[in-house]
């Protein structure tokens, strides 16, 4: 009886830790593409590599979604997850980050899309520069710790190399008001001295 017990609660867990999937990437730029890396530059793809002073943060979706980097470099991921860890580049200013086996919530098998956001300050929304390299879809990766951990660009499209942009400050709505009163305060001024 009780050997039947410990077999039946036995299986209950594991039949509830596989029906919470979870898949394993290694969150890292210097190996991602079969070892050919993927840099984060300033300014332009040509431009020089960023360095410790920049974080690199993980977003990710289940599945396939696309978020093209296009007019707006500088804006948060759309459509995709942040995974809530900052890994910072490397000391040596190569452009490179390299942390550790991520785990990926909720993941089984199938596609899934990274997208990985470079920036200087504490939070990306509080940065001077920033960028973000785009959404690049893994067709899998390992869902198993018996498994080694897939790097970027082993199953699919890698990761792109990527540039971070200085992000021009927006005035708050409330100063362009004021600004725009004294404009028009100044004009009266002007014309009442006219006439």
């Amino acid at each position: 009886m009780k050997k039947s017990i410990f077999i039946a609660v036995v299986g209950m867990a594991a039949c509830a830790a596989t029906s919470y999937g979870q898949g394993y990437v290694v969150f890292n730029s210097y190996s991602a593409d079969a070892l050919a890396g993927a840099i984060t530059t300033i300014g332009s793809l040509s431009g020089a590599p960023v360095d410790s002073t920049f974080h690199a943060d993980l977003y990710y979706f289940i599945g396939t979604v696309t978020d093209a980097v296009g007019a707006t470099p500088t804006a948060l991921p759309t459509g995709l997850t942040d995974l809530g860890i900052s890994v910072a580049y490397d000391a040596s200013g190569d452009g490179y980050f390299q942390g550790a086996t991520t785990t990926i919530p909720g993941y089984s098998s199938g596609p899934i899309t990274f997208e990985v956001v470079a920036f200087n300050g504490s939070t990306y929304a509080n940065s001077t520069i920033r960028g973000r390299s785009g959404a690049f879809t893994e067709s899998s990766i390992a869902n198993s710790l018996s498994s080694p951990p897939s790097d970027f660009g082993d199953n699919g499209p890698g990761m792109p190399n990527f540039f971070v942009a200085t992000v021009t400050p927006v005035p708050e709505p409330t100063t362009l008001a004021l600004a725009g009163l004294g404009g028009l305060a100044s004009l009266v001024a002007i014309r009442r001295k006219k006439v």
